[in-house]
C-alpha cells in the first residue's frame, strides 16, 4: 500500500470503526514509516533485559511508561510472554492505567480481562514438545 492509502484506511475506516467520534476528525499531518525486512531480534532468554512497563520507575520518571509486546509488565503480566499483538494491546492499557495512577485522582482504571487457563490438549502439546526438544539440537536459535 502507498503511504496515502495507509493513512486513508486508518483515518476513514479503522479509527472511526473503533471510536465513532473519530469520523469527524480532521487529519492535520501524517507520517508513515516503512522498514522492509524488519523483524524483532529479541532472542530466547532476553526477557529480563527488556524494559519494564514502569520505565525508569515512578520515583525517577513518573510520567514515562513503556508499552509494546516487548515490555516486561511485572505483576501485571498478562497471557503470552512472547511477542504478539494481544500483548502489545494489553500493555498499552496497563501503561495508561499506570500513568493515570500516578497523575490523576479519582480515575477509573480500564479493566483488563484475565486470560483463561490453557486447555488440556494445548498443555499436553507443550509438554510433548518440551520432552522432544530435550533430544533435538536447537540449530534454529542463536
Amino acid at each position: 500500500l502507498s503511504e496515502e492509502d495507509i493513512v486513508k484506511i486508518l483515518t476513514y475506516e479503522l479509527l472511526p470503526s473503533s471510536v465513532s467520534k473519530f469520523a469527524d476528525a480532521k487529519l492535520v499531518d501524517s507520517w508513515v514509516g516503512k522498514y522492509g525486512g524488519v523483524v524483532s531480534w529479541f532472542s530466547p532468554g532476553s526477557f529480563t533485559r527488556r524494559p519494564p512497563l514502569e520505565g525508569a520507575g515512578n520515583d525517577i520518571l513518573p510520567n514515562v511508561k513503556c508499552a509494546g509486546d516487548w515490555v516486561r509488565m511485572g505483576e501485571r503480566e498478562h497471557g503470552a510472554k512472547g511477542l504478539c499483538q494481544e500483548r502489545a494491546f494489553v500493555s498499552g492499557f496497563e501503561a495508561a492505567n499506570s500513568l493515570m495512577r500516578v497523575s490523576a485522582d479519582g480515575f477509573k482504571e480500564h479493566e483488563v480481562l484475565p486470560v483463561r487457563e490453557d486447555e488440556w490438549q494445548f498443555k499436553l502439546g507443550v509438554e510433548i514438545n518440551r520432552e522432544v526438544m530435550k533430544f533435538l539440537p536447537r540449530f534454529w536459535t542463536r
